[in-house]
């Protein structure tokens, strides 16, 4: 029996040598394969860095199309989004930024009320807000863009970023009086 459970022994550690062997090849193949990817991924961040930087090219120059950016030094008609055009645009450089003027004409058929745009030029922006802008009315503005060079004034963006329409003062009919609702008049009438 003494001998029977000196075997087992050496048996659970011979068992146990083994496991432990184990473990130490798996860790040894776990790190190799970490050294590996390392390398993989220290590849790719150089290729990552250029990537990066041809994304953002790519970004402002969606940025231009989808935000309609106009130029400043053109005159006519430039869209700005939304039914609402620029016209007579102006830059002048100001100690610290540039001054935009222009007209905004309103091209929809509604009023907008309390209007506010937003223009944006490089890194910059200033708000550009108007009371009232009734179909077809140039509306002078001026505003001052902050911390942008004179060789970055080119070229901005000018958004509608909120108005209220006034259907009530686009509208020269007046509605019919309308009569009220009777569901017994419509009871007589289908019998």
């Amino acid at each position: 029996m003494k001998t029977l459970g000196r075997l087992l022994i050496v048996l659970v550690l011979l068992a146990a040598a083994g496991a432990g062997g184990y473990a130490v090849w798996l860790e040894r193949q776990d790190r190799a394969q970490i050294a590996e990817l390392k390398k993989v991924v220290d590849g790719f961040e150089p290729r990552f860095a250029k990537l990066k930087t041809a994304m953002g090219e790519v970004s402002k120059g969606l940025t231009s199309m989808v935000l309609d950016e106009i130029d400043l030094t053109r005159s006519g008609w430039q869209p700005i989004g939304k039914g609402f055009y620029l016209v007579d645009p102006g830059v002048e450089p100001q100690d610290k930024g540039v001054r935009i003027h222009g007209k905004i004409i309103n091209a929809t058929s509604v009023v907008h009320e309390d209007l506010l745009f937003t223009a944006r030029l490089a890194k910059s922006a200033a708000a550009i807000s108007l009371p009232r802008a009734a179909p077809g009315v140039a509306l002078p503005f001026e505003v001052t863009v902050p911390n942008v060079t004179a060789a970055d004034g080119k070229r901005a963006t000018i958004e509608l970023a909120s108005s209220t329409i006034s259907y009530a003062s686009t509208s020269a009919k007046t509605a019919p009086a309308r009569e009220s609702f009777d569901p017994e008049k419509i009871l007589k009438t289908a019998n």
